[in-house]
């Protein structure tokens, strides 16, 4: 069992010291064998050099002999990571992330589900055809697989089968409420080759908790999931999505303390999204200039040298995909979504698809989408296009999700993404 071990201040400063030097001549020994030019060595270089203004400000986590330094990006120095850093030395650069559900199937029903309205567990994929997207997905540079479902620990056999197709440069993280794991489960998914898994907690309170699943239980299932993945040697992050009161009353902190104690590397904290479920309600925490400034704070909070050092290191989506970082990377640009029934989506938070793979290749779907999300842009789609995608869907009649591929090519154009993310525009990647 390998507990977390978090670095910042002077630690982390030497870790980033012997991370570039690493790169360094890594990629002057490639440069040498003549794989890559001595220009696009030094454009490699500036690159990353750039990426790790954004990054930096995280803590970072030591996991046996590797680090994260950010939730989304593969372990430092794995297979995964280098696999990684050829995104900046491709010509069409392609996503490093991917959510991957691979069945509805699940016992919780969650308010806030952005699959709600999707076709049920009885429409999921052919598994032969959901490996083979997989490994297409891995042709096109994709490195951190976040499996989910539904419940992926309720098609355990599915699960471990889908596992197999992956090349051993992918890092795989499992999306899991935790519900049916057993230790046995645990080991058998490390075995198969995952690094982490993100449990859903979204709010601090047992009783509360329980209510907003409508499963008794369900979080006493998500402290002992916590520990049985741990003592499997897989690394634990919690899911949360705090509701406005929860944020307004200090919630957060309590969250975080409940980390601590179950001993999770991360906890990631996603603001209210309009989807799913929720399409329709108006994204409250997006639109609250001021609770945004407060979770960047929490973000830099949590991740510097102060008295949370030593503590859970909190991965703030708000913080990460601000316009002077990362932005909105929807539709392939660093990620995109695949629904369980094989809907290729730019994002789970964007109800609209741009074809099935049941259909055709997903290379071509890809292609697709990213005809019309060709760079990064600083307006959140999930936010300020939510509204949208409702509208048409009731203008059509239409009573599932997510959007057919018609209605939405014809309504992504209508979309204003804002001006190119300054990061990107530095970068040279997506002109």
């Amino acid at each position: 069992m390998n507990e977390p071990v978090f670095l910042t201040g002077l630690p982390k400063g030497l870790l980033y010291v012997r991370l570039m030097l690493h790169v360094f001549g890594h990629y002057l020994l490639e440069t040498g064998r003549g794989r890559i030019s001595p220009g696009r060595f030094i454009k490699l270089l500036w690159r990353l050099i750039l990426l790790l203004k954004p990054v930096v400000r995280n803590k970072v986590v030591r996991i046996g002999d590797l680090y994260k330094l950010q939730l989304y990006l593969p372990a430092y120095p794995s297979p995964a990571f280098w696999e990684s850093l050829e995104k900046f030395l491709r010509p069409e650069p392609g996503p490093v992330t991917v959510v991957f559900s691979m069945t509805k199937a699940c016992g919780y029903r969650c308010p806030h589900c952005y699959q709600r309205h999707d076709p049920g567990p009885g429409d999921d994929l052919d598994l032969d055809l959901l490996k083979k997207t997989a490994r297409q997905m891995q042709e096109v540079g994709v490195t951190m697989f976040d499996i989910e479902g539904g419940e992926p620990l309720l098609r355990l056999d599915r699960l471990l089968d889908l596992l197999s197709a992956f090349d051993g440069r992918r890092e795989i993280w499992i999306n899991t409420t935790g519900h049916t794991l057993t230790p046995e489960k645990a080991r058998r998914l490390k075995e198969a080759g995952v690094f982490g898994v993100m449990i859903s907690v979204h709010t601090p309170d047992e009783a509360g908790y329980d209510a907003f699943t409508g499963f008794p239980g369900s979080f006493a299932i998500a402290r002992e999931a916590a520990r049985m993945f741990r003592e499997a040697g897989i690394t634990v992050a919690l899911n949360s999505c705090p509701s406005n009161e929860l944020v307004d009353q200090g919630g957060l902190d309590r969250i975080m303390a409940l980390a601590q104690d179950w001993r999770c590397s991360f906890v990631q904290i996603i603001h209210g999204k309009s989807a799913g479920a929720w399409l329709g309600k108006d994204a409250e925490m997006i639109k609250a200039r001021e609770k945004i400034d407060r979770l960047v704070r929490f973000h830099l909070e949590h991740n510097g040298p102060g008295p949370f050092a030593n503590s859970t290191a909190a991965s703030v989506q708000v913080f990460e995909e601000q316009p002077t970082h990362f932005g909105c990377t929807a539709g392939g640009v660093d990620r995109f979504y695949l629904g369980a029934t094989g809907e290729v989506q730019p994002c789970e938070f964007l109800n609209v698809s741009f074809g099935n793979v049941r259909d055709e290749e997903f290379a071509t779907i890809f292609a697709r989408m990213r005809s019309f999300f060709r760079r990064p842009g600083t307006r959140w789609l999930c936010a300020t296009e939510a509204a949208s995608i409702h509208r048409t869907l009731r203008e059509h009649g239409l009573t599932t999700t997510p959007l057919p591929r018609a209605h939405t090519e014809a309504l992504v154009p209508t979309w204003d993404r804002g001006k190119v993310t300054p990061l990107y525009r530095r970068l040279g990647m997506y002109p």
